[in-house]
């Protein structure tokens, strides 16, 4: 993939973490068309790619995503259902796809965060929040139910009831208010977001991604199987990855009393 060819975003592959800043500071970084086609095209590209460990995403400007583009609804009454379908079939792909990928994925939200784009920021696997942020449910708000998997990422996160809570009442988070909920799991300064967030980053992207990779899957599959279904799941998912080279690693750096330098194979 020809990451130049960006326009919403921009990306770069380091040392196995995948950064990606969402760039369209000046509208707020709104969830639109070209938004979702390209998170869909990247978030894809990057979840094949071997040597990706990790994902570090974060954005330009005062606000990390003000959510969908309601100026792009507002153009035709009649278009607006068709543009959602198309919108969300992209949007949607490129969220199941970072719920699903090995790369454990790492958000750090600088600014505000809305709508969609809270369900985009509780997909990944860590949350990085400034103590400044508020994050605000805002669909009802429109008189539009839900989307972005918002029902889903949100529920992981915040447990049922409270989740429902947060998207009926449109209730709007601050920083604190959001690691209580468990939608934040960390709050940081401002100056210092943007060096934890990548240091977490950092720590996945040299560490055991087969193992990462196992378990979120399992995790994603957790809350649709029975309960011997999901411990034979996760009992094959590790006899398959015990055989790698990480485990073996994981197993000599024990007995050995090192520390282990995984590879990510």
């Amino acid at each position: 993939m020809d990451f130049s060819k960006l326009a919403m975003m921009r990306c770069t592959v380091d040392d196995g973490l995948a950064r990606i800043v969402f760039t369209n500071a000046e509208r707020g970084n709104p969830i639109d068309g070209p938004f979702s086609a390209e998170l869909r095209a990247l978030v894809s590209h990057l979840a094949g790619r071997e040597d990706v460990r990790a994902v570090l995403i974060t954005a330009e400007g005062r606000f990390f995503s003000v959510g969908g583009d309601i100026r792009g609804f507002a153009q035709s009454r009649e278009g607006v259902p068709d543009i959602v379908r198309t919108w969300t079939a992209d949007l949607h792909s490129a969220i199941a796809r970072l719920m699903r990928m090995k790369a454990p994925v790492v958000v750090a939200a600088q600014g505000n965060v809305a709508g969609g784009a809270v369900s985009l920021a509780a997909a990944a696997d860590i949350v990085y929040a400034a103590d400044t942020v508020s994050f605000t449910a805002a669909f009802p708000a429109l008189g539009f139910s839900a989307d972005s998997g918002s029902t889903v990422t949100l529920s992981q996160r915040m447990g049922f009831s409270r989740a429902k809570r947060f998207l009926l009442m449109s209730e709007t988070l601050k920083a604190p208010e959001a690691w209580e909920a468990g939608l934040v799991d960390y709050i940081t300064a401002a100056e210092t977001l943007a060096g934890e967030a990548e240091a977490t980053a950092r720590r996945f992207a040299s560490g055991a991604t087969l193992a990462y990779g196992g378990i979120k899957q399992t995790m994603v599959r957790a809350r649709s199987q029975g309960l011997e279904s999901q411990m034979e799941d996760e009992a094959q998912t590790l006899a398959a990855i015990a055989g790698s080279d990480d485990a073996w690693e994981g197993i000599s750096a024990f007995m050995e009393k090192r520390k282990p330098k995984f590879r990510g194979r």
